[in-house]
């Protein structure tokens, strides 16, 4: 009973909170339910650190842009006003070197000018997009430009300027530049910097105004058609590549839920296209993701630049946890959020107007999850159970505890147990599929009993039938005889 009450009185505070535009995540933690609505629940992450540039020791940041953590457990920061990168120890507590100028083949110098984007490779390459100076460049650890790529000449590039915001490169040194003003998918080029195309667009949103302007496109002249309003896809924002190759974008604009957030395969398929999956927030305010990370158990970090929130996902696209906010205490961000890393167990997020890294811990609740989320999504369904119990046992609200369980128990075969838990987790979908298996589990065991109660109720019919008429003709000889 006063567990219920404490859920009520959080799950009342956060809605107070959020109704007067308050900062919730250092004080609230709050997740959905089965219905989609917003109840309150144990924090995964617990924000303990928003560290400066002069804390490291290199200077006030201005307008951190971007965020790289190499398998080494180096950081490297894109300081974009200050013109340089930020090379940050592992621990986090002091600042390596800065980067900012280079030198060319030819041994002429060059210096970055307002970068937003930073990736170093396993070799010890860093891309960087180098906005300002619109190119990307490949450099060695020593500031020796290996290659530099600036906006391509060819007839499929049709954009009269090319200002790159992000950059990845793959295991086969290809890379990828975000571009602020394509909308065509991320740029794409081959190992020797020669442009390849694009890749991992969006579709184009139908809407009433899309397919409005088509049918006017239709019967316009010429010049009405030049005037008139284009319907064209809309941009990806950020993305990143995991350790098996799968490209992940996100978009800023409004797009639909399978475009919001994109797990591409080689072949440019999105692979969470024909899935139940919805990604940000579930409610009236608009979702703008604007970074993504995707750390080395799968699991994905969008960031919404609307609500200056960090929403996790597992490596099928289900929400974990929902963590930061809009405010000036600790967790909070400003209107500026810029861009998010995951290594470890900590998670780090650039604010470009604080000019500050804010650093996340995961909480014991959110080991237990992950623990969880990761046996049952490698296939050990069994060994899953307890951890989901574990989970259940420190919040009752955790709804994807609620499905683990189902879904564990389903494939163990216990179907009545699978369908128990679906229900309490709010979802038809596991329910009506822990129901099938338990139907057909339990005429294939009864199956024989079943057509023997067959056989028997027939064979009754028959008698009861026979008996009606027998005693029919029976009434009506007595009848005829008196």
């Amino acid at each position: 009973m006063y567990k219920k009450a404490a859920i009520y009185a959080s799950s009342v505070l956060y809605f107070l909170l959020l109704a007067e535009g308050m900062s919730v995540s250092a004080e609230v933690s709050y997740n959905y339910n089965g219905r989609g609505d917003s109840v309150a629940s144990q924090a995964g992450y617990k924000a303990v650190l928003a560290i400066s540039g002069s804390e490291l020791g290199c200077g006030e940041f201005n307008e951190p842009s971007d965020i790289f953590a190499t398998d080494s457990g180096e950081f490297f920061i894109a300081d974009k006003e200050n013109n340089r990168i930020v090379e940050i120890s592992s621990d986090f507590k002091s600042s390596v070197r800065e980067y900012g100028s280079f030198s060319e083949k030819n041994g002429a110098k060059t210096t970055l000018s307002k970068p937003e984007g930073i990736f170093v490779s396993d070799d010890g390459y860093m891309y960087i997009a180098d906005t300002g100076n619109s190119r990307i460049i490949v450099s060695d650890m020593e500031c020796n430009i290996k290659m530099t790529i600036t906006k391509p000449e060819s007839a499929i590039y049709e954009n009269e300027t090319f200002k790159p915001t992000k950059v990845a490169a793959d295991k086969s040194g290809n890379i990828y530049g975000v571009l602020n003003n394509v909308t065509g998918g991320a740029a794409f080029f081959d190992s020797s910097g020669e442009f390849c195309g694009y890749f991992g667009a969006n579709s184009v949103e139908v809407s009433a105004e899309a397919a409005a302007n088509y049918f006017k496109r239709i019967f316009a002249t010429d010049k009405m058609r030049a005037a008139s309003f284009r319907s064209t896809p809309t941009g990806i924002t950020g993305f990143d590549i995991d350790n098996e190759g799968f490209f992940y974008t996100v978009t800023e604009a409004s797009v639909s839920d399978s475009e919001r957030v994109k797990k591409i395969n080689a072949a440019g398929v999105n692979l969470f296209e024909n899935l139940d999956l919805t990604f940000g927030d579930l409610h009236s305010v608009k979702t703008r993701f604007i970074d993504i990370d995707v750390d080395d158990a799968g699991r994905i970090c969008c960031l919404d630049m609307e609500t200056g929130r960090v929403f996790q996902y597992d490596e099928n696209g289900s929400l974990l946890f929902i963590m930061g906010g809009r405010g000036e205490r600790l967790g909070g961000f400003s209107v500026q959020p810029t861009a998010v890393e995951s290594v470890g167990n900590s998670i780090y997020v650039t604010d470009g107007l604080k000019n500050t890294i804010t650093i996340f811990e995961e909480t014991s609740f959110g080991r237990a999850v992950h623990n969880a989320s990761e046996l049952y999504n490698d296939g050990l369904y069994d060994e899953a159970l307890e951890p989901w119990q574990e989970v259940l046992r420190l919040d009752g609200n955790y709804q994807a505890a609620y499905l683990g369980m189902s879904a564990s128990l389903l494939i163990s075969g216990d179907y009545k147990g699978a369908m128990e838990y679906a229900e309490l987790g709010g979802s038809s979908y596991h329910y009506n599929k822990a129901f099938e298996r338990y139907r057909a589990k339990w005429l294939d065991e009864n199956l024989s009993y079943v057509i023997f109660a067959a056989v028997i109720f027939v064979i009754l019919c028959v008698i009861f039938r026979r008996y009606r008429k027998k005693r029919h003709k029976i009434t009506e000889e007595g009848t005829e005889q008196s």
